[in-house]
């Protein structure tokens, strides 16, 4: 996949690292990551009311659902991230952010508060657009 990320002088540089805009060039197939959620193996929401250990989870199972259609994390073209509001205070300009933010090269990004998930105790829900 060819990308370029769209960059302006006449728009404010984004204070985390993800880009404004993303121009697809190049590529074979798109793949749609349905809400990824930090459960483990069994189906459990681990760490929680720690943001930090479900942006981990959360991480690991993106890596892993996206391996599983052949991609990789340099493969995002755009990520949406829902955080409940009472953890977004926690989240935003901590390591934990950073360490989720910097594990892609500058995608899209959105980050969305929302009152709550679908699991008691989930703090944290990602989908995302991958190319390859």
């Amino acid at each position: 996949m060819e990308k370029e990320i769209i960059q302006t002088p006449t728009l404010a540089r984004a204070y985390a690292p993800y880009s404004p805009g993303c121009i697809v060039k190049k590529f074979g197939s798109l793949i749609f990551i349905s809400g990824v959620v930090p459960n483990d193996v069994d189906g459990h929401i681990v760490c929680q009311g720690d943001i930090a250990g479900q942006v981990r989870q959360v991480l690991h199972n993106l890596k892993v659902t996206v391996e599983a259609a052949g991609a990789t994390f340099d493969d995002v073209i755009k990520l949406t991230t829902f955080i409940t509001a009472d953890a977004m205070k926690d989240y935003v300009g901590s390591d934990a952010c950073e360490e989720y933010l910097t594990s892609f090269p500058t995608p899209c990004e959105s980050l969305i508060g929302v009152a709550c998930l679908a699991n008691e105790g989930q703090l944290i829900e990602v989908e995302g657009i991958f190319g390859i």
